[in-house]
């Protein structure tokens, strides 16, 4: 590394150095010279007849050229000392003023007195400046390619563990939405109590693992980066029915009370990020929760701000954890008697929620006493655009029964447990495991289908919407807008995949759904085809 080249002294350093010395020495020698001249002069004008002899005026005239003989002396020996001494100071003050700029300097010694010492330490100085700036920036420059190495080091072990975890969830969760739809099958045609019993211990554990990977599933798609808030106007009462129909069976099945109230309040928000938001407190609450049960309420505060409470009874959290819970695989260590349930989990679901509320716009509270239960709030905006009174209505009924499902997989085993949960539900079902045998499942039905439900990744590179395209075309519609429902099913979680599903319109579910989840997408897809339809 070079060091910079030395800037010469200003050029105006003599003139600089004339003007001085002609205004602090010639100027004053010259009045004094000038005043003592003519103080002599009056002085010989009053002695009589001094003047008027020859001998006189030489004498005054004498006087006068010796003063100007000494002026003259003295003035070339103030030259030679401002030449020796001023001039090399101001040079001082020039190279010092450099240094103090970063600059480096090289003085010439002028003799061998104290200024040449003078002179000879600023030069030292410059040279250890010098080094000292070349040895700092060497070693700014490797400690930059370390972070920078660090850096990129971090990044790919980020990146590694986001894969990791999205691969984990997508291969270990196709045979779990495998065995979710056959438990849900059992238990629905089964009437002898033990049997049903062991069955909802059987959805019990299904749903904790269900909850697990929901869990590592909304951690890879965050940390990935494809998950992005859609802001709209949301009906908080939809949200709190759909939490209430995922957790009152298992409350139930603990002897807990989950208390759900009724609110006319609107949102503005991303409602499935807030739908995941509440699930993840409740679930959670009911994880902890022994006895008493689990409150979701609603307050309005001033500032167009709603709240939404999440209350249990159950054991608290002690003052010095209640920091720490929101971070990822923090876990408050229970006691001995925490079995079963309260004993699942991976410590993600407020850290989960920490990141959800915060791209959501959110902003999330928790107070807790130890024994005496635990109160979680999501303070959200509230909407403001008056767009509710166009979607005030009734509830939708659930009934799907009657409507033709085609359902594509490449797994067996899901494809079995669809068309057996379907069945229960009164549909009329096909499945295929790729788009030619999607095709010649068709065969018979002159008119699409309700609704086609398609895996996204399928056999020989094939994929969903390809295969709903094919069979748009197979019916002489439009492949991009055809007029039969259509549902995506994954658990794809890399953000360029996940943006070329979104940009199709299609409406996508991971895996796994729970059944009541499915059965509300389904008749939702298939109602807004209609609606798409008749108008």
């Amino acid at each position: 590394m070079h060091s910079p080249t030395t800037p010469p002294l200003p050029q105006n350093a003599h003139p600089s150095l004339l003007r001085q010395w002609a205004f602090r020495v010639v100027l004053p020698l010259a009045c004094s010279v000038c005043v003592a001249f003519g103080l002599l002069f009056l002085a010989a004008t009053g002695v009589p007849n001094l003047l008027a002899s020859d001998g006189g005026v030489v004498v005054l005239w004498t006087c006068g050229a010796l003063m100007v003989a000494a002026l003259a002396l003295v003035l070339a020996i103030s030259w030679a000392v401002a030449q020796r001494i001023v001039r090399p100071l101001d040079e001082l003050s020039v190279a010092i003023e450099q240094l103090g700029h970063g600059e480096t300097v090289q003085l010439q010694p002028q003799g061998g007195g104290a200024l040449a010492r003078l002179q000879q330490g600023v030069n030292e100085a410059s040279r250890q400046l010098s080094q000292t700036r070349n040895r700092m920036q060497t070693e700014l420059g490797r400690t930059s390619v370390e972070l920078a190495d660090k850096n990129a080091r971090l990044e790919a072990a980020s990146l590694a563990r986001a894969r990791l975890l999205a691969a984990a969830s997508h291969d270990l969760r196709q045979p779990l939405y495998a065995l979710t739809l056959f438990s849900s099958t059992l238990r629905a045609g089964e009437t002898d109590p033990d049997k049903r019993t062991r069955m909802l211990h059987i959805e019990e554990c299904v749903a904790s693992l269900d909850q697990l990977f929901s869990e590592l599933l909304d951690l890879s798609r965050l940390e990935a980066g494809s998950m992005r808030a859609v802001p709209t106007d949301v009906r908080l009462d939809d949200v709190f029915d759909e939490v209430s129909r995922n957790f009152r069976m298992l409350a139930e099945s603990r002897g807990l009370r989950l208390v759900v109230r009724k609110t006319d309040a609107w949102v503005h928000g991303d409602r499935t990020m807030l739908a995941r938001i509440l699930n993840n407190l409740v679930s959670n609450a009911l994880r902890y929760t022994e006895e008493g049960g689990v409150l979701v309420g609603v307050r309005r505060h001033a500032g167009g701000k709603v709240r939404i409470d999440v209350c249990d009874t159950g054991c608290g959290i002690a003052p010095e954890h209640q920091h720490r819970v929101f971070e990822e695989f923090y876990q408050v260590k229970q006691g001995r008697d925490r079995t079963g349930e309260r004993k699942r989990g991976l410590g993600l679901g407020l850290a989960t929620v920490q990141k959800l509320a915060e791209m959501n716009g959110c902003t999330v509270r928790l107070t807790s006493r130890v024994g005496r239960g635990t109160r979680v709030s999501v303070v959200i905006e509230a909407s403001t655009t008056g767009g509710h009174d166009a979607m005030d209505c009734a509830d939708l009924p659930l009934d799907i029964s009657g409507i033709r499902v085609l359902a594509i997989d490449d797994e067996p085993s899901i494809l079995d447990g669809l068309r057996t949960l379907l069945l229960e539900w009164g549909c009329e079902i096909r499945v295929a495991s790729d788009a030619a045998e999607a095709i010649a499942r068709l065969g018979d039905w002159q008119q699409p289908p309700d609704l086609v439900i398609s895996d996204l990744h399928l056999q020989d590179g094939n994929t969903g919407p390809e295969v709903l395209q094919a069979i748009a075309r197979h019916y002489g519609q439009a492949p991009d807008a055809p007029k039969f429902a259509r549902l995506l099913v994954t658990g794809e979680t890399r953000p360029d995949i996940i943006d070329a599903i979104t940009a199709t319109g299609i409406p996508v579910l991971f895996k796994p759904v729970a059944p009541p989840r499915l059965r509300e997408a389904m008749l939702a897809s298939v109602l807004a085809t209609r609606s798409r339809n008749d108008s």
